[in-house]
């Protein structure tokens, strides 16, 4: 089995995967626009928009879209994404990218669990949960 994780933007999937795929070394796939989708009839303001957006990383894969015109995208506190790091170079230089011009709701710390963790909700309204591993931690 394996988990793969889509989010739903309100016009911004484009703009939002280009900063995830800096930041987590990734490489966009798949970029299918609401135009080339034959399978409806995308109103004239939402063509460009993506009907479907693919992320690959040397983990796992994020996948995208935005909403039709006048679909409500609401995010909710009810996810977080997390990324476990091994090394804490990486660590630091994610949670950076992904905190600017967003919202830092826990900075990193050490704890009795991991040697640093931090939540960050990035510009898109996306919950990052951000952590060294905690295979093998012991405080």
């Amino acid at each position: 089995m394996k988990l793969k994780v889509h989010l739903v933007y309100p016009g911004t999937c484009e703009e939002a995967f280009n900063l995830y795929k800096e930041a987590l070394n990734g490489e966009i796939v798949f970029t299918f626009r609401k135009k080339e989708d034959r399978s409806f009839q995308a109103a004239e303001t939402d063509k460009e928009k993506i009907s479907h957006m693919v992320l690959n990383t040397q983990h796992f894969e994020l996948a995208g879209e935005d909403a039709n015109s006048g679909e409500i995208v609401e995010s909710g506190n009810n996810n977080k994404l997390v990324l476990s790091f091994y090394n804490p170079d990486d660590l630091h230089r994610v949670f950076n990218l992904l905190s600017k011009e967003g919202t830092i709701v826990s900075p990193l710390e050490k704890t009795f669990f991991t040697e640093a963790i931090g939540e960050i909700i990035d510009k898109y309204g996306v919950r990052w949960l951000i952590m060294m591993s905690d295979d093998d931690y012991s405080a």
